[in-house]
């Protein structure tokens, strides 16, 4: 089958998010088992890339520009819902996938081409759908948590099948020297001002606090403030292979204010029998499941460091949240085989026109 991904927002290696990682390992997946699979997506302003296609345009006259960065096809524009029709006759699809920045508006402009088109959810920004659902009774969508689906259903009404963020366990398990409580990403939706607070108090456990999505020179020199003033914080720059964090990580902080779909280095961490100590917010509970604990988001950060304490003390009780951790990570549910049949399943009765289940909830 030759799937088309196709997405409103930028894609690997201008953007690195949860949406983009999850894409690629399911796309490298898909391709595994002789798949064909390309990628249309915004062309971002930032960067080396952004400079040479720029360029690359103005001498061509191209709008679409291709490249094979993340090891396939990726065809880049400003505005790529304007270029769907281009996209098509290049990578020639029978299917295509979309999702993220504004969806709706994307598969509107593929069935319009008369393209099986599929939305895959992966967030509840519904505000920023880029249409209204109802317009478009007999579209298939996909959700990526439980809590987005029924978030989804109860907006709209149609039930979107679930199938979690994919993951490459041998990606991000690896054996373990623990030295530090960890904090992905430092910013402000995802907690990072309750994580400063955790750390001053908790003097004596050292945090190391790992840089995500890119920030201005302004943000970053803020932080780097931040982390200078408190002396058991660390900072480490952002990084491809993330074992090499968590080979030194012993738990694993999301304090995360904002709805998360998952929270993929949830399951990244308890790849490697690291507990996670989240927030409530979205789908977190649901992918810490036992591995760790879950608090109110607005819980004080004493009631946090507390339990931060009780893990980095009691051996017993760290030792139970590790193997739990462990053991949650391989559940079915995040099977690559399990959900790669039922990817491909979906994709496969949208061919066929079959209409979607608005009650069956795959996983």
């Amino acid at each position: 089958m030759k799937i088309l991904f196709a997405t409103g927002h930028g894609y690997l290696p201008q953007r690195v998010g949860g949406s983009e990682s999850s894409s690629h390992e399911l796309i490298l997946a898909l391709r595994e088992q002789g798949h064909d699979c390309a990628v249309l997506a915004q062309l971002q302003g930032n960067g080396w890339l952004a400079l040479r296609n720029r360029v690359l345009m103005k001498l061509r006259r191209e709008p679409l520009l291709g490249d094979q960065l993340p090891g396939y096809p990726v065809q880049r524009a400003w505005f790529p819902d304007h270029h769907a029709e281009a996209a098509l006759a290049r990578e020639q699809p029978d299917v295509v996938l979309v999702q993220a920045g504004e969806p709706l508006r994307m598969a509107k402009a593929f069935r319009t081409s008369g393209v099986p088109t599929v939305v895959y959810l992966r967030d509840v920004e519904f505000h920023e759908l880029g249409g209204d659902p109802a317009d478009f009774p007999d579209l298939t969508y996909i959700a990526n948590s439980q809590f987005v689906a029924e978030r989804f259903r109860a907006a709209f009404g149609p039930t979107p099948r679930v199938i979690r963020p994919l993951f490459r366990a041998e990606r991000y398990a690896t054996p373990r020297a623990p030295k530090y409580v960890t904090f992905v990403n430092p910013h402000p939706v995802k907690g990072v001002d309750l994580a400063f607070e955790i750390a001053a108090l908790c003097p004596e456990i050292p945090f190391c606090f790992v840089e995500g999505w890119p920030m201005d020179r302004e943000e970053a020199l803020a932080l780097e403030k931040r982390v200078a003033a408190q002396v058991n914080v660390h900072l480490e720059p952002r990084t491809h292979d993330m074992r090499q964090i968590y080979q030194a990580t012993h738990t694993l902080l999301v304090p995360s204010q904002w709805e998360e779909a998952w929270g993929r280095v949830v399951t990244e961490a308890q790849f490697s029998g690291i507990p996670v100590l989240a927030s409530d917010r979205g789908g977190l509970a649901e992918a810490v499941g036992p591995g760790g604990r879950v608090l109110a988001h607005d819980a004080p950060a004493s009631a946090w460091a507390a339990v931060l304490r009780e893990y980095w003390r009691d051996r017993a009780v760290y030792g139970a949240a590790s193997a739990a951790a462990q053991a949650h990570a391989g559940r079915a549910e995040i099977d690559p085989r399990r959900q790669l049949a039922e990817l491909v399943a979906i994709l496969s009765d949208s061919l066929r026109g079959a209409p979607q289940d608005p009650i069956k909830m795959a996983g």
